[in-house]
């Protein structure tokens, strides 16, 4: 029984040695602190731990590790090594005969989705058809119509893409003559 509480011990260290940069500030490594203490003490002392306190609260805290999505390999990994603890000294068959207290009821209050918000068009546009024979000037002057129907907007040159100058700076200028 102790070299399997110990072998459950050296999971959880190797664990709190990898992790503690991490982790070491988040709310479920308080309760990984304590329960690789209470394991040890358990192996040292023969059996005389606060392990059946420890072990439920542990179980919430590594819950929410699971919960998280970012983490949930780890949390798996701590609620396995919790469980085998729990089965090693039987602190599951005790909560289970604990009697249960009356359960809280917490009231949910009811999501708000917000109110529906509709576009208002203020010019409505009518469609221009174009056929394969137009040309260019048609193209161009359908572009000029727009332009004419929305006066806040700047019309597009159709023929040219435009592209981004760069402006240099003196780091520029320096290496240039690299490339």
């Amino acid at each position: 029984m102790d070299k399997e509480i110990l072998a459950v011990h050296s999971t959880l260290h190797l664990i709190f040695h990898r992790n503690k940069n991490q982790h070491r500030r988040t709310k479920w490594w308080k309760w990984l602190s304590i329960l690789k203490r209470a394991t040890l003490d358990f192996a040292r002392s023969g059996g005389k731990s606060h392990l059946a306190t420890v072990i439920p609260r542990c179980y919430i805290a590594f819950s929410t590790v699971i919960a998280d999505n970012q983490f949930s390999t780890l949390g798996i990994v701590l609620l396995a090594a919790l469980a085998r603890l729990s089965k090693i000294t039987g602190i599951s068959h005790q909560l289970k005969m604990q009697p249960v207290s009356e359960p809280k009821i917490i009231p949910v209050a009811k999501e708000d989705l917000g109110e529906r918000i509709r576009r208002i068009d203020t010019v409505p546009l009518a469609p221009v058809k174009i056929s394969q024979s137009d040309s260019k000037a048609s193209k161009v002057s359908m572009v000029s119509k727009a332009a004419k129907e929305k006066p806040t907007e700047k019309p597009k040159d159709v023929s040219k893409p435009t592209k981004k100058k760069k402006k240099k700076n003196a780091i520029d200028d320096l290496f240039s003559g690299l490339f």
